[in-house]
């Protein structure tokens, strides 16, 4: 069996996931769909996520510490993000895994647009096609390590190490305060469920049509950048109309 658990928010880490189904054959498997399951890992096994506060999701962390492995043959993770690879996800990762007896075989970054309201202005469709389509070179070397069954691991600066973490740890504590600053602009509101629908973790409800935040949330900003109306706002670069989506991912394929 291969198969590859992703997590994506707007698209990038899906469109690539979508790319090694295609070239390598892996079933894909979205980790929010089955985040309440038991799952044991057998065969060839891969972990596509986005980069966020240089760690790894909230999500995935949480999905690695229930895992079972029973047989894994190959273990390998890929992290799209908007520079060129950096902080401390792959280190997170091994550290989780260790305590279950295996190690990451193969890990590396892959470039995708900044897609983070709360430091980046949106991109537009037009240039994060530009942007993607620079990215394809680096997704084929990856499709190829991974059917060549390459053992390598994604360069980390041990000097900058502390700083990484420290910052993941703030990100990470921020988590829990961070569903206070989505603001509803009601006259734009139309009341279309897509904010709740797409949510990883079931952390937005629908109250007279509205959507109304818990306090779970995962700061993937989902709800944000794929409402169509824009009408939901999230501080920091949100404040602009620009919102964003993978432009080669429908909304319905980011839905639970």
């Amino acid at each position: 069996m291969k198969t590859i658990y992703y997590f994506s928010g707007t698209g990038n880490t899906l469109y690539l996931g979508k790319y090694l189904k295609e070239n390598c054959s892996y079933n894909l498997v979205n980790i929010s769909a089955v985040k309440d399951e038991k799952v044991i890992l057998n065969g060839e096994i891969g972990f596509l996520f986005p980069v966020y506060a240089m760690g790894i999701p909230k999500i995935v962390e949480e999905f690695l510490k229930k895992v079972e492995i029973e047989k894994v043959d190959y273990l390998f993770a890929v992290a799209t993000c908007g520079g060129s690879g950096y902080g401390i996800p792959f280190n997170q990762i091994n550290d989780i895994l260790s305590e279950k007896g295996r190690m990451l075989d193969y890990s590396e970054y892959c470039h995708m647009p900044d897609n983070y309201l709360k430091l980046f202005k949106a991109m537009p469709e037009d240039k994060a096609k530009i942007d993607i389509e620079s990215s394809k070179g680096k997704m084929k070397t990856i499709c190829d390590d991974i059917l060549k069954g390459k053992k390598s691991s994604a360069n980390s600066n041990i000097f900058l190490y502390p700083i990484f973490l420290l910052i993941y740890k703030f990100w990470r504590l921020g988590l829990k305060t961070v569903s206070k600053k989505f603001k509803l602009n009601d006259e734009r509101c139309i009341s279309c469920g897509i904010c709740k629908d797409v949510c990883p973790v079931e952390n937005i409800e629908l109250i007279d049509g509205k959507p109304v935040w818990d306090k779970n949330c995962e700061d993937c900003l989902a709800c944000a950048n794929l409402c169509p109306t824009v009408a939901i706002s999230c501080g920091g670069k949100s404040k602009y109309d620009n919102r964003y989506k993978n432009p080669y991912i429908g909304v319905n394929e980011l839905k639970k």
